[in-house]
């Protein structure tokens, strides 16, 4: 899902929306929490997203937590 697609273009700037994306499509702790909504990778992802600074871009972008998937 790109800007365009989730309709934040011009809302964010470019680094934002780069730490967001690599949230939500690299990052194999936070991939494996939203999948499984439930376990160890989610217990950690929990405790550190606060200071992670692509998991506080993802949340800001896509409006949830991290460990939580996006509604699309």
């Amino acid at each position: 899902m790109s800007a365009e697609e989730s309709g934040t273009t011009g809302e964010f700037d470019q680094k934002t929306l780069d730490d967001a994306e690599y949230c939500r499509s690299k990052c194999m702790i936070c991939i494996r929490a939203r999948k499984k909504e439930r376990g160890l990778m989610q217990w950690i992802l929990q405790k550190v997203e606060g200071s992670c600074e692509k998991c506080r871009a993802f949340e800001t972008v896509y409006g949830v937590p991290a460990h939580r998937k996006p509604a699309v």
